[in-house]
């Protein structure tokens, strides 16, 4: 039978704006996924693999910029949105996650697919709502309804992120034959989006600490791609005495004059001065000699500006935390800012990426083939106008250290900086735009997420670019893990597989590199159209790898 209340999830969903849903099938759920799929305004995508489809839905999120509707069954099935829904939380990307559950007197009764599903993400969501079972009585339809619209308005509320809708569901959930799909008229609670301004004379206290601090900087970690917030930091960046620092991951790399090449020149002896007021943007930083620097060295002044409450004191300093827009913040302070000439502070900084710039171009034209050689090949060839997803370990790494020849978008899973769901999250991103969409990606999270192909789509604007080193190599390149007496064992991962068989089962096409001049004829015809994905692997030695790095490293500081 059809279940009235089920359908209002999904009108409440599309009334809200909520217009792509991945569902995985299962049985308790199938109300649920037939209601979704029933509904004219929203486009349903199925994924059998509950953790790729998780990851799936979070990388079409992060491109629409509005919550995806993720659907599944009762039991273990949730508990494998588990990663993608924390990495949403940290991301900062809206997730509807719906889990159809068995009616609540038959949980902890040894019955199939039975477990403990209310508030079955914990601290990972932002909240965690149950429908009631019986709706018989008008106030529980009215609770079910208020419930929706908390859910689908939590994960819009700043910051954005995951919040976890449990439907208890009690047999006959299957319609009739001949039962039509109806859509009744259901209530739609709104929250107009309202946004924060400072007040003139919190300007005025501001702008003081601003002229009077000499050395002065701003840093960008993890961003979403903001034209708004450039042409800001351009401005400031021509009128102001003011380093500013982007990483990869920032999408503000051609903000002109930035500083990318920190994450090199901060491993030396010979270290910067620290800056008195230091302005940070975004969320996560990747370099990790960077945010030692700033902890060893703490400025007086740290401001912190992003949408939301959530406070981020991860540098150990923090001053100030603003709720609001960082465009908003840069533009204002860059209106208010007069034009000065560049400090010694300043010089010092740039004088520091200029030279580790130079050295770094020398180093990659000159050194042999290996992971750091291909990568900066393979960005240069990037298109333009394209989107770049990084998997973690030396994907964003290596990215971080080469930096970025022309405007690309750049996303990476660092909310929790898992390898398990790059793959379906650039999937994911694939069935969103239509520029062209490249995954550099690592044989081991490649292989990892596999099921992330698993479905139905061409996905012909997607490249997969795989550093096959036959194992873990990052861990070799950390002291701790290296040191060990069991490194070989627990570290390194050694591993025989290759991506070709994958490639040939989903039906990409695929190329094998092991040299410069196979990579250069790989890359010639790789960004082509084509009826579907393409696959690229480059082969490389792990022992050669960890040797160029640390040269490249070494030669970098100038030693």
């Amino acid at each position: 039978m059809i279940l009235p209340h089920i359908n209002e999830i999904a009108t409440i969903c599309a009334a809200h704006g909520i217009s792509r849903a991945v569902i995985s099938p299962g049985s308790r759920s199938a109300a649920i996924s037939l209601a979704f799929e029933n509904h004219p305004q929203i486009d349903v995508q199925v994924v059998a693999d509950e953790r790729s489809a998780a990851f799936m839905a979070l990388g079409i999120a992060q491109q629409l910029k509005k919550p995806v509707a993720l659907i599944c069954t009762s039991g273990s099935a949730g508990l494998n949105y588990a990663p993608a829904v924390a990495e949403a939380f940290y991301q900062e990307i809206p997730l509807l996650v719906i889990t159809a559950d068995r009616p609540p007197e038959w949980i902890d009764q040894y019955d199939g697919q039975t477990i403990r599903q209310t508030n079955l993400y914990g601290a990972h969501a932002k909240a965690s709502f149950s429908l009631p079972v019986d709706l018989s009585h008008s106030d529980a339809r009215w609770h079910a309804n208020r419930l929706v619209n908390e859910a689908i308005l939590c994960t819009l509320k700043y910051p954005m992120g995951p919040a976890h809708l449990n439907v208890p569901i009690r047999e006959p959930f299957y319609p009739q034959a001949n039962e039509k799909f109806e859509y009744p008229k259901a209530r739609i609670i709104r929250r107009p989006t309202s946004h924060s301004h400072l007040l003139p004379e919190q300007w005025s206290a501001l702008l003081t600490q601003w002229n009077d601090a000499e050395k002065r900087m701003v840093i960008i970690g993890q961003h979403e791609p903001d034209m708004k917030l450039n042409k800001a930091l351009k401005a400031l960046a021509e009128k102001g005495n003011v380093v500013i620092v982007n990483e990869v991951t920032a999408n503000q790399h051609m903000v002109s004059g930035s500083l990318q090449k920190q994450d090199l020149f901060l491993q030396s002896d010979q270290l910067p001065e620290a800056p008195e007021l230091l302005i940070t943007l975004g969320n996560s930083l990747i370099s990790k000699n960077l945010k030692q620097f700033l902890r060893k060295n703490p400025p007086p002044m740290h401001w912190h500006v992003r949408k939301g409450e959530r406070l981020n004191d991860g540098l150990q300093h923090l001053s100030h935390t603003f709720d609001l827009s960082p465009d908003y913040f840069i533009e204002q302070l860059a209106k208010q800012e007069s034009s000065k000439s560049e400090g010694s502070f300043c010089l010092s900084w740039r004088q520091k990426e200029v030279h580790t710039q130079q050295r770094s171009k020398t180093f990659i034209e000159r050194c042999g083939f290996g992971e750091l050689k291909a990568t900066a090949v393979c960005l240069e060839s990037l298109p333009h106008n394209s989107l770049l997803h990084l998997a973690n370990s030396m994907a964003v790494r290596y990215a971080n250290f080469i930096g970025l020849p022309h405007h690309v978008e750049i996303y990476c899973n660092r909310g929790t900086s898992g390898i398990d769901g790059s793959n379906a999250t650039a999937v994911g991103a694939s069935l969103t735009t239509s520029k062209m969409v490249t995954l550099l990606t690592g044989d081991m999270a490649f292989l990892y997420d596999r099921n992330a192909f698993w479905h139905d789509q061409k996905l012909a604007n997607l490249r997969i670019i795989v550093m096959n080193n036959a194992g873990g190599g990052i861990f070799g390149m950390i002291k701790g893990p290296r040191n060990q007496k069991s490194y070989e064992k627990l570290f390194q991962t050694h591993q025989p597989l290759t991506a070709a068989l994958t490639a040939q089962e989903f039906g990409f096409e695929y190329t094998a590199c092991t040299n410069q001049s196979e990579l250069t004829s790989g890359l010639s015809t790789f960004f082509d159209s084509s009826s579907t994905a393409k696959v690229l692997e480059i082969f490389s030695e792990p022992l050669e790898n960890e040797r160029l790095l640390a040269e490249y490293k070494s030669y970098c500081l100038g030693l």
